[in-house]
């Protein structure tokens, strides 16, 4: 099985949420996406839209979503803050 997540992105995109994301609940809020982790950092989870993704620490990793399609709108975000939110302060 091929592995449909580039973990390496998921962790940027993560930081890049933390950095110029708004504070939310447990986590920061950019772009729609919250971005939390557990107490040690081990596990972050990225949601929005009825989407979970858990990147754990030996980069295994679990999705949760009702459809594909949200799934889909939940990567294009993704892809988006990966590709538009650089090292702007």
């Amino acid at each position: 099985m091929q592995n449909e997540l580039d973990n390496m992105v998921v962790l940027e995109v993560f930081d890049k949420i933390r950095r110029f994301g708004e504070p939310y609940q447990e986590g920061h809020r950019l772009d729609g996406i919250i971005a939390s982790s557990d107490f040690d950092g081990y596990t972050v989870v990225l949601s929005g839209n009825e989407v979970t993704l858990q990147l754990n620490f030996h980069q295994s990793y679990e999705f949760d979503y009702s459809s594909e399609k949200l799934k889909a709108q939940f990567m294009d975000k993704i892809d988006y803050i990966h590709r538009h939110y650089n090292d702007r302060e």
